[in-house]
């Protein structure tokens, strides 16, 4: 453990420096996925449209969603701050399908 922890602190700040940007390319290409699917999913039961209207909506907002995502995934103030608020946003459309038992 001590010596993963080293090998952290002991990096040069190129090397760190493209970590962390590799951590948020990844964040914004799979985290915005989930994130998108998952809201998708739950928006499609969610809206008080007919089923195929409520699908299309859905998706249609989903690129928007995505979109936002990925701008915030290299906004943020650091990577660890990205990935724990694209964990947050995952978890409500997350559990509202778990709720509406869409999941099991």
């Amino acid at each position: 453990m001590l010596t993963s922890y080293r090998f952290f602190t002991d990096l040069s700040s190129t090397v760190r420096y493209r970590l962390a940007i590799l951590s948020r390319t990844v964040l914004a290409i799979f985290g915005g996925y989930l994130f998108a699917a998952l809201s998708t999913a739950s928006l499609s039961l969610a809206l008080p449209l007919p089923r195929p209207q409520a699908v299309l909506a859905a998706t249609q907002l989903s690129f928007a969603l995505y979109c936002a995502l990925v701008i915030w995934a290299f906004a943020a103030a650091s990577a660890r701050r990205a990935w724990l608020v694209t964990a947050a946003l995952c978890a409500a459309p997350g559990a509202h399908l778990l709720l509406n038992g869409a999941l099991s």
